[in-house]
């Protein structure tokens, strides 16, 4: 005698969840990395590292630099490490080298995952 076992997913109602879940978790996942590629900007006066601050949408999952010279530093030239040892060219694909798997796990988490 064979067990029958029948299983039913509602797609939808799990797409809304996990939808719901992470428009409520971008926010503090964006601030995370947000600060994390902080950990690289160059600093001379803070100008551009508290740019992000304000010019950032976190809840729609944008992270600005808003500066007149913010994207030409991105880019080139040799970032002064005197006032930040860190600081990188490319700020955020440094950052991304250094903590994705953390971001990784936090946004598995947001949306239900492991």
């Amino acid at each position: 005698m064979a067990n029958k076992i029948r299983v039913e997913v509602n797609s939808a109602q799990v797409a809304g969840r996990v939808q719901s879940r992470w428009k409520a978790g971008r926010y503090r996942l964006c601030a995370v990395i947000r600060d994390d590629c902080n950990e690289y900007v160059r600093i001379y006066k803070n100008t551009l590292r508290n740019s992000s601050l304000s010019a950032s949408r976190l809840a729609d999952g944008l992270i600005i630099w808003n500066t007149p010279y913010a994207r030409r530093v991105y880019y080139t030239g040799t970032p002064r490490t005197t006032v930040n040892p860190n600081a990188s060219l490319q700020w955020c694909e440094k950052a991304k080298d250094a903590h994705q798997k953390k971001w990784r796990k936090m946004a598995a988490e947001i949306v239900g995952g492991e």
